[in-house]
């Protein structure tokens, strides 16, 4: 009975127009939220190669060493950087150098990119850049004076993972072993130093960590992600979070506002069946299950067709943004599906409860009167209700993002604006100036017709 219904149901327009409205927002948030995954995933992994690590703690001083046993303890790994400048030696000739002095962990994550390739700075050797090599006249397999020490050019570092970008940088790279930092002797009172600690691990023990140690970071200590790194990377990274936010939000509400607009009119259009229904005998128990039979329906036949739509959405913007996109993204979670189907009941629900329910109360007068109608849940409660509701959830989902609130402030206002525009107009004036001069503020009536 209720597949027969429904069928009946399906061939009149207005269902179809209910059924195409969810389709296209689970479409677009399948799709959006797909391809929002993607891009988040992928750059968190071109992040930790550009970084060297999922986290970075920069500091003047040697940083606690309770702090690096709380991190293991928490199962992160640790790797060490320290950074100064000191005057290196070839015979009698000098070249003022940018050491970086790491441990055998390095680089976590990323490519050290050396000629030859695949080497790292081991305790004795150095790897020193092009530049300083042309400057002291040297070649791989010399030997240079740093400090008190004299190491051995193992070969040329030609791109660290978290060098960065620094066309400013006037003295040449020399990357050498943490453990031959001493022997240089190049630390002394009052030199300038820069301590890099780099963690990584996984998503959980990384978020324990960061609410554990950011309270008790001091002047001079940073503790650094990718969400609020200083760079372009981080920059980035930001910039298309709140692109993606924005879509997302605008595509909810553009959602909310169509299947609204097509569940009222879809609901109003079937009072005089319901009437008739209600004449002929039926109980409101088997008007409740039909009714609900066929929203159920209509909510799977949406999900399937619009997971299908969002899946082809998805591959044509990733056509269309391929010259700004990596080379491999990669897959989406289940979490994109989730949101869609959860944001197509919830959608659903709030906007279609009260029509549904109005075409529920539907009286059997109205077979006799066209103008008996049900009073069921006033507007003037009915909205602000459902506003509220959406507003707290909208919040929820994105986590009280200030661009949530400006969109949303943006709303209001242009629906006041127009509100006024409409009102102001008096009927059919061409200007709503003129409205309110011929006509007054209270007039209804058209100016040409007064």
């Amino acid at each position: 009975m209720i597949w027969r219904w429904f069928w009946r149901e399906w061939r009149s327009p207005s269902l179809l127009i209910v059924w195409l409205a969810l389709t296209l927002a689970v479409a677009c948030v399948l799709a959006l939220g797909s391809i929002s995954d993607r891009m988040e995933k992928g750059l968190s992994q071109q992040s930790r190669d550009f970084m060297a690590g999922d986290r970075t703690l920069r500091s003047s001083k040697p940083a606690a060493e309770a702090w690096l046993d709380k991190a293991r303890e928490e199962g992160l790994a640790v790797s060490r950087q320290l950074s100064f400048m000191t005057m290196t030696f070839a015979q009698e000739t000098p070249q003022l150098a940018d050491v970086k002095a790491v441990d055998d962990a390095y680089p976590m994550f990323g490519t050290l990119q050396t000629e030859p390739p695949g080497l790292r700075p081991m305790a004795g050797t150095v790897l020193a850049a092009p530049r300083l090599l042309a400057l002291l006249n040297l070649k791989v397999g010399d030997n240079i004076d740093v400090g008190d020490t004299t190491l051995r050019i193992a070969g040329e570092v030609i791109q660290e993972p978290d060098g960065g970008f620094n066309p400013f940088q006037t003295s040449p790279r020399l990357l050498m072993n943490l453990a031959d930092v001493d022997k240089t002797g190049a630390i002394q009172p009052g030199s300038r130093l820069s301590w890099r600690y780099k963690f990584s691990g996984d998503a959980a023990p990384l978020a324990r960590y960061d609410s554990w140690i950011q309270p008790q970071l001091k002047a001079g200590e940073r503790w650094i992600s990718v969400e609020n790194s200083e760079d372009a990377l981080g920059r980035s990274m930001q910039r298309a979070q709140q692109f993606l936010l924005l879509s997302a939000l605008l595509t909810l509400l553009l959602a909310i506002a169509a299947v609204a607009v097509a569940m009222s009119h879809y609901c109003r259009s079937r009072y005089d069946l319901v009437a008739v229904l209600k004449t002929l005998g039926a109980t409101r128990k088997a008007l409740q299950r039909l009714i609900i039979g066929q929203w159920l329906a209509v909510l799977l036949l949406a999900a399937i067709a619009g997971s299908a739509l969002g899946q082809g959405i998805e591959l044509a913007l990733l056509v269309m943004l391929k010259p700004v996109l990596p080379a491999a993204l990669p897959a989406a979670s289940f979490w994109p599906w989730l949101w869609a189907i959860g944001a197509m009941f919830v959608i659903s629900l709030l906007v279609g409860l009260r029509p549904y329910r109005l075409l529920m109360a539907t009286q059997p007068l109205r077979v006799l009167r066209r103008d008996a109608v049900a009073s069921v849940w006033p507007l003037r409660i009915y909205l602000p209700v459902m506003a509220l509701i959406v507003v707290a959830l909208l919040a929820l989902l994105m986590g009280g993002s200030k661009m949530l609130w400006a969109l949303l402030a943006g709303v209001v206002m242009l629906a006041l604006l127009l509100a006024l525009l409409g009102w102001a107009r008096c009927c059919c004036c061409v200007s709503w100036w003129c409205a309110i001069w011929r006509c007054g503020w209270r007039s209804t009536v058209c100016c040409d017709n007064r």
